[in-house]
């Protein structure tokens, strides 16, 4: 199946996204805004990346991918602003708790985690479908993360997702990204590979500007083809927050990340040392 384009809109003066964009976000699950990060955002993001790949042999959350065959690594680091100044400055004052809290029409916010991710040139690494519910220790609708692009984002290597899927009934296991085979839960199969599936279900991509963020409901169906590209690099960063209804769901596997929080009750809230309060 053929991705359609994804709709994108603009912040306005104060950096707020428009009402538009919120009901894109609520009717398809996942929402563009163009130039939402400025150039200076930008520019820590990068060195922010930087710093994590220099000091992945000293973090306990970071992997390395490297396909038989393949030129490029596929990097991720978890929880880097635990660690890295220039991460800690990114997550909590650039405009992505603002947007989030926004789009999610929450009045409170708290910080789950954030990432820095890589895709070097070469790096055919698929990340196959998936949602992040089936990954996390979360329950709720107002949850979601923040990608944003450090670098231009072409066609052949968007993120794809399946506009509405937040809203499907069927609850699926989490796929690991290197085999796509279920991580955890073993009673219930990896979500379909939606782009060889007929059916009425809409995809939709994006290509990207540095600055651009996508922002995504942690039901929503995505993934993401490699890397091909002879020397663009991919590199984003998440950050993942926790709105007004979010609670914690104690699932009995492993979660990734394998964070759970402090002291937290199953049905309660998720506030801790571990996942801080940002508004």
């Amino acid at each position: 199946m053929e991705p359609k384009a994804l709709p994108s809109y603009q912040v306005d003066q104060s950096g707020n996204p428009a009402p538009a964009a919120i009901r894109a976000y609520e009717r398809d699950g996942v929402v563009c805004l163009r130039r939402a990060f400025s150039p200076e955002w930008v520019a820590l993001g990068r060195r922010a990346v930087a710093a994590a790949i220099r000091s992945q042999t000293r973090a306990q959350n970071h992997e390395r991918y490297v396909r038989e065959g393949d030129s490029g690594t596929f990097f991720f680091d978890t929880f880097p602003w635990r660690r890295l100044p220039s991460f800690r400055r990114f997550t909590f004052e650039s405009p992505a708790a603002n947007l989030a809290r926004r789009i999610m029409r929450s009045q409170t916010l708290l910080l789950y985690f954030d990432m820095a991710i890589v895709k070097e040139p070469g790096a055919g690494a698929k990340t196959p479908w998936h949602y992040d519910e089936a990954y996390w220790p979360v329950s709720g609708t107002q949850v979601c993360n923040v990608w944003m692009a450090l670098d231009p984002v072409p066609e052949d290597v968007c993120l794809r997702f399946v506009l509405g899927s937040h809203r499907f009934d069927d609850d699926y296991s989490a796929a690991n990204f290197f085999t796509g085979e279920s991580m955890f839960d073993t009673s219930v199969p990896v979500p379909p590979r939606w782009d060889l599936m007929a059916g009425d279900h809409r995809i939709g991509t994006t290509t990207l500007e540095p600055g651009d963020c996508l922002i995504l409901n942690l039901r929503t169906h995505h993934c993401a083809p490699g890397n091909l590209q002879p020397t663009i690099r991919r590199r984003a960063i998440c950050t993942h927050w926790f709105g007004d209804d979010a609670r914690y769901n104690d699932k009995p596997w492993e979660c990734g990340p394998n964070e759970r929080g402090n002291n937290l009750v199953h049905g309660g809230p998720l506030e801790c040392e571990a996942f801080p309060r940002v508004i």
